[in-house]
């Protein structure tokens, strides 16, 4: 067995990771084991950092355990790590995890400290295979096969891409690496994707043609069911048939204010989705148009759509700096000559301050190598690639290719220490609520940082007083913002049990933890709401330091409160 750490940080080595000479080694060792108990061996094991001190990117260590399921980490950097297992054959696990979408339970390692007889335990892979049949009977080869589960997205319930296939030429598929679990399945025939030509005399007809199935034979995932997998469980001979139906072509042509071509990347998505997922076929996708400014979609089933500009690199030049955006409904005929008008994308540019000191001297390069990023994410439509400025030393930025829409803004890499205290655009305040460039004009935006972020820090316990590994934590603002979430975080106990939140901007809120949630439920503000009575209420002055000792919410109480969800 391997007994040197890999550090790969971005592809790169970044020696700042090893330990200093004056520090005392970390030592980190356990066993990998399968359900049964049996040591699983060749099982590759990830210890995973978080930053590791201001301004230095995570570590990853790597070993691969021995014939008794055994790993051995040696001369690890103090931090805070993951740590995860890997095998064909086996779902991929992380230590501490109560679940399998939980994120697992965070190792907080000092300088001198040894982790011994740590445990992961990992499952058996679950397999779903079966064969994608046309109307006729006849196989359909290289059909897009997806696996996806019902979970919850900021407190709604949608549908998940969670595996994928294809189909062989005998129409064959088959979908491994899945968790136990229930699942929905469906078929989409890849040659619907294809602009392949018209046939002759035939132009600007309807056609038939395969759409995207649902197991055994709905349009959707409401009209599908279900399949149970169990550990390890493998389920055969299950069989699509996929539906045909009346599918239509929408063509047109981008156009700027003088009528010239412009090259952009489009999207056509069914506005009730709101978002592409893989497996879009019949519901829109993408176009890189033609040299002329045309665009044309295939096979497209009835609904109401959006074509808009999408702001993503094409071949890896700079997005261009345009936008537009037109909704369209595609009833019974096909569609020619749509227009999307185009026009300059808004311009925003802004500046950073410090409200208690010199910004420069916070930007300095040696304790800011984890640069300080501002994104927009768009609240309605589609974004690929949120626009995104990097703040320079003297705390200036410009957004590139931002569209006409509403965005919420987002700081990545703040200083440690530090909170946005304010963000004003145009004057008006936008620290909590979105950006609004339908307009199509952009301004300035000015954001104030301030050096005084609160925190709150604490610990998880079961009735016994023990401490609880690998719980999740969830801190929630007293008023949500406009944000998706509302302002929620999470954060999942380390193997004593503690847990804490760190560049938190004054104010009331609260935090619980809890047996068992699921991630989108825990970044849903109004979910969270109803627990209130069961959380611990929280003032947090400026750079006020606040600590919490939680019980957990029973399983029992969220599963009644889930219950109530449309």
């Amino acid at each position: 067995m391997r007994r040197f750490p890999l550090i790969l940080i971005l592809g790169a080595c970044i020696a700042g990771a090893q330990p200093a000479a004056d520090q005392k080694s970390i030592h980190v060792e356990g066993t990998i084991v399968s359900l049964n108990g049996d040591a699983v061996r060749k099982a590759t094991v990830r210890l995973q950092g978080a930053v590791l001190q201001p301004g230095q990117p995570p570590g990853m260590y790597s070993e691969t355990t021995d014939n008794a399921g055994n790993f051995v980490f040696e001369d690890v950097a103090p931090g805070r790590y993951t740590l995860s297992a890997e095998k064909p054959g086996f779902v991929t696990t992380r230590y501490g995890a109560r679940s399998n979408t939980s994120p697992g339970s965070q190792l907080t390692l000092t300088a001198g400290m040894e982790l011994k007889s740590l445990s992961i335990k990992m499952t058996p892979q679950g397999v779903i295979a079966g064969k994608v049949l046309d109307q006729d009977g006849d196989p359909v080869a290289s059909a897009l096969v997806q696996v996806l589960r019902m979970a919850y997205v900021r407190g709604r319930r949608q549908a998940q891409p969670t595996g994928a296939g294809s189909t062989n030429d005998l129409g064959e598929f088959r979908v491994s690496n899945l968790a136990p679990g229930r699942y929905y399945i469906s078929a989409t025939d890849s040659r619907t994707t294809l602009n392949t030509p018209e046939r002759a005399g035939h132009s600007g007809e309807a056609q038939e043609g395969n759409i995207m199935t649902f197991y055994p034979n709905g349009t959707d995932v409401s009209s599908a069911a279900p399949v149970d997998v169990a550990a390890g469980g493998e389920l055969r001979g299950l069989e699509i048939r996929l539906l045909r139906t009346k599918v239509y072509t929408v063509r047109g042509k981008t156009a700027d204010a003088s009528g010239g071509a412009v090259q952009v990347l489009v999207a056509f998505v069914r506005k009730e989705d709101g978002v592409i997922t893989p497996g879009f076929a019949n519901r829109g996708g993408f176009n890189q148009l033609r040299p002329d400014g045309t665009f044309e979609f295939r096979n497209i089933v009835p609904g109401t759509y959006v074509l808009q500009v999408v702001q993503a690199n094409l071949n890896g030049n700079t997005p261009a700096n345009m936008t537009g955006r037109v909704e369209v409904t595609v009833a019974d005929t096909n569609i020619d000559g749509l227009v999307l008008p185009m026009r300059p994308g808004p311009e925003i540019t802004g500046t950073v301050q410090l409200e208690e000191g010199n910004i420069a001297a916070l930007f300095k390069p040696a304790q800011n190598n984890n640069r300080f990023m501002l994104t927009l994410t768009e609240t309605e439509g589609v974004t690929i690639g949120s626009p995104n400025a990097q703040v320079k030393d003297d705390g200036t930025f410009k957004f590139n290719a931002v569209g006409a829409s509403k965005y919420l803004l987002n700081a990545l890499g703040l200083p440690q220490g530090t909170y946005l205290k304010s963000a004003r655009f145009g004057g008006q305040d936008v620290t909590h609520s979105p950006i609004d460039t339908t307009s199509g004009s952009g301004g300035t935006l000015d954001l104030v940082l301030s050096s005084k972020a609160a925190d709150i820090a604490g610990s998880v316990q079961n009735e016994k007083g023990e401490a609880l590994a690998g719980i999740m934590v969830t801190l929630w603002p007293k008023t949500p913002d406009a944000s998706p979430t509302g302002g929620a975080r999470q954060a999942n106990t380390d193997q004593n049990g503690g847990f804490q939140f760190k560049g938190l901007a004054p104010g009331e809120y609260y935090v619980a933890s809890w047996e068992e949630l699921e991630s989108g439920l825990a970044q849903s503000a109004d979910f969270l709401s109803n627990f209130t009575s069961e959380a611990s209420a929280i003032n947090l002055a400026e750079g006020g330091h606040e600590s919490r000792d939680l019980k957990p919410v029973s399983s029992d109480k969220v599963a009644v409160e889930i219950a109530k969800l449309p």
